[in-house]
Order: structure tokens, then C-alpha cells, then sequence
């Protein structure tokens, strides 16, 4: 498991964890605040899973393309099963300056 998957389990589970907090201490009646607190922590959980997997998606995208190779971080190319994303390494990135990119 890598740390992509990792972090957008995470990331829900602790929004639900802080939107059942915020119901056992609410602010104000129980309807408006469970409302009001599930909108916010959904919003962010939201964004930051966006967040999260932006860089992966894009190289998935890219990847897909035919005829194009990604060359991204090793973190990024264990993320994805796209053959077309590959992990940069010294000699890629010689090889990529050698010609100018």
C-alpha cells in the first residue's frame, strides 16, 4: 500500500471521527450544528482528498496519452499501474537533459 491509498483512507475516516466529536459537543440545537459542522468537515475532507491524488491523476492522464512516458517521482510511479509512468532515475535524467527537456 502506498502512501496515496494510504492517505485517502485516512482522510475520510478522520472526518468522520471530527463530525461525530462535534455531534457529542454541539454549539448550537442538534440539527443546525450537525448540519452546519457535517457540510464543513465534508468540504475539507473533499478538497484535501482532491489534494491529494491531483499529481497521480495528471500523471494517469498524461500517461494515457499515445505515445507519451511520464518520468515522475518514485512515489507517484508506485501509485499508478499505468506502464507509461515511470519512477525517475539518474540515467532517465541525464538522458532527459541530454536532449534538451
Amino acid at each position: 500500500m502506498n502512501m496515496t491509498q494510504i492517505k485517502t483512507i485516512l482522510t475520510p475516516l478522520i472526518g468522520l471521527a471530527v463530525a461525530w466529536l462535534a455531534s457529542k459537543f454541539p454549539l448550537l440545537d442538534q440539527a443546525t450544528w450537525n448540519t452546519l459542522v457535517s457540510s464543513v468537515v465534508f468540504a475539507i475532507v473533499a478538497v484535501v482528498m482532491g489534494m491529494f491524488t491531483k499529481t497521480v491523476t495528471l500523471a494517469e492522464t498524461v500517461g494515457s496519452q499515445p505515445g507519451t512516458t511520464v518520468v515522475t517521482t518514485p512515489e507517484i510511479a508506485n501509485a499508478t499501474e499505468n506502464k507509461d509512468v515511470i519512477a525517475a532515475t539518474p540515467a532517465i535524467v541525464t538522458a532527459v537533459r541530454a536532449a534538451g527537456g
